[in-house]
């Protein structure tokens, strides 16, 4: 399933000149983990990274951005490509981990025990960039000139958007800490990358960003002594941003949220 959800969005991004990468998160290993200490079972619930899929139940209004104007992609913080690799390294990189007896699934924190609740917020563009590509959204309903969202033909670049990865730790319904981490997306989009596509094949993907965010997570966790019931934990407030959000267009909502008003008619 991993491979082929790999394959696919290798070609969307090969037939559309899209060039992704993540940046500026966590590069945290396994390696920093601390084994000396008593495992315990961890109870989690993990908020989809896609918008419309947390909204709504499901990610069709995402997959008809992708579909009709799949060069605006990286400029997208709330896309999880196909297979949602984004939401399930979570998961996967908590049971590797190896410092927990067991996981769990669950929507809210237990009575007793560990919980963690991760959640993803977004991360908008500049707002040049969001300006650029919502006045390009003007025509897709214009014929032929559809084809300049479309096929992606007037050229940009974005590094200000991405998702921040918030990993919010419970015990015994509590909340002890939450742990913030930006993870960049940076590309262009533009059809004369056409024959550079293959860059992607090479770049950090959303699951390996997430991934090094988690682990990070779980470090930082270690080492105030959250999961060893350390005074130096227990804080009821939430830990302040890292970064600083950008302005939304005013009267249009989010740049997102116009690429998916767009696609609501289908």
């Amino acid at each position: 399933m991993k491979q082929l959800a790999f394959i696919l969005v290798v070609l969307h991004l090969l037939l559309t000149g899209c060039i992704v990468t993540y940046r500026d998160f966590p590069n945290a290993t396994r390696d920093a983990l601390s084994m000396d200490h008593v495992t315990q079972p961890l109870f989690y619930h993990v908020e989809p990274v896609d918008e419309a899929q947390k909204e709504y139940g499901n990610r069709w209004i995402s997959a008809l951005s992708m579909v009709f104007a799949p060069g605006y992609y990286p400029a997208q913080s709330r896309i999880d490509p196909f297979g949602q690799p984004g939401y399930h390294a979570v998961g996967r990189t908590l049971a590797d981990s190896g410092i927990f007896s067991d996981l769990n699934e669950a929507q809210s924190p237990p009575k007793a025990g560990f919980f963690c609740k991760v959640e993803f917020e977004p991360i908008p563009p500049s707002t040049v960039v969001q300006y650029f590509l919502e006045s390009q959204l003007q025509f897709i309903n214009l014929g032929i000139l559809a084809l300049i969202p479309a096929l992606t033909l007037l050229p940009y670049y974005t590094d200000e958007g991405g998702t921040t990865a918030i990993y919010s730790l419970y015990q015994d319904s509590r909340l002890l800490k939450a742990y913030r981490y930006p993870i960049r997306k940076k590309g262009a989009g533009w059809i004369g990358l056409l024959p550079f596509a293959w860059i992607n094949y090479f770049t950090t993907d959303l699951a390996g960003a997430v991934e090094g965010a988690t682990l990070q997570f779980l470090i930082d966790a270690q080492r105030d002594g959250c999961f060893a019931g350390s005074p130096d934990c227990a804080s009821s407030k939430v830990a302040p941003k890292v970064f600083r959000s950008l302005p939304q267009l005013e009267g249009s909502g989010s740049f997102g949220q116009r690429i998916e008003e767009s696609f609501q008619q289908y």
